[in-house]
């Protein structure tokens, strides 16, 4: 009896826990799972492969996320890394950089220590900051919108230039053409700032090769707003092209769109859809970044 009575005690002082797992392990949340475990010859656990099953809101918050590394989308051996730090800004000057525009969350970072007692047979998970994570495994942020305008307006102008059509340069001035063109006609003919050709083919490479995909993602995103009762509002995309020395181009794809909790509740917010490596020569379109990686899968 006195034994039954000291392991409660032991079990209380972990807090509730979750039925077995697969691997025959209970945990003190539901949303801490451990799929599998390593024993040694006397049958005691020495190590355990843990997941956290949780939600994001907002959910685009998981971009800044390595979610395998971060034990979110496979499990994790223990023995490797008992201690998770999930950091929502890694990557801001970046993001702020390539885009105009990014958000900073709060909180900016949240750690998962996992400890396991072969005593009562129980992985248990603490949080910091304790009240980060929900009963049901809900992470809520809080953030701002930082915008760069300088950086913004840089944008703007090469949006500009992607909307112009392409123009032939003038020829020559030796050639036959440009022999039989007036002095007036010259100076009528204001230069206009164009976008290079090679550009505008980049832009319309990876519409064809990557578009379907870029598509899907948004498919994807607005499916997730809709579970969680939210709306997302979708523009176009913006595709910009810049030429690299070799000849190739990163085409930079993102997307701006109105969410919020409901319709009169909507914040503006850019999305971004990756960055595309693009060779014209041979007609090819590769994912550069993580972005466009996870979107090409």
């Amino acid at each position: 009896m006195k034994k039954v009575i000291f392991y409660a005690i032991v079990l209380l002082s972990y807090g509730c826990y979750t039925p077995l797992n697969n691997s025959g392990v209970s945990t003190t949340k539901q949303w801490l799972e451990v799929p599998g475990k390593r024993v040694d010859f006397d049958g005691k656990q020495y190590d355990s492969c843990v997941q956290f099953k949780l939600r994001f809101w907002p959910q685009e918050a998981v971009q800044r996320l390595d979610l395998q590394a971060s034990c979110i989308s496979a499990c994790c051996w223990r023995s490797e890394q008992d201690e998770i730090t999930l950091d929502f800004n890694k990557g801001f000057n970046e993001e702020l950089h390539r885009h105009g525009v990014a958000r900073k969350y709060s909180p900016e970072k949240i750690t998962l220590k996992v400890t396991h007692s072969n005593l009562v047979n129980v992985t248990k998970v603490t949080v910091n900051p304790r009240s980060a994570i929900s009963r049901n495994g809900l992470v809520k942020l809080s953030y701002k919108t930082i915008r760069d305008e300088a950086r913004l307006a840089e944008i703007e102008r090469e949006l500009e230039l992607q909307e112009e059509s392409y123009q032939p340069q003038e020829p020559p001035v030796d050639s036959p053409v440009a022999t039989r063109t007036s002095t007036k006609t010259k100076k009528t003919t204001a230069p206009k700032p164009q976008q290079n050709i090679g550009a505008l083919r980049a832009k319309a490479l990876v519409q064809r090769n990557a578009g379907a995909k870029i598509d899907n993602y948004f498919y994807r995103m607005n499916k997730t707003y809709q579970a969680q009762n939210a709306v997302f509002l979708l523009s176009s995309r913006l595709l910009v092209p810049k030429e690299q020395e070799d000849g190739t181009y990163l085409v930079t794809c993102h997307a701006k769109a109105r969410t919020g909790i409901d319709e009169k509740h909507l914040n503006t917010s850019d999305f971004p859809c990756g960055v595309w490596l693009v060779d014209i020569n041979v007609q090819m379109v590769l994912p550069q970044d993580n972005k466009a990686k996870q979107i090409a899968q």
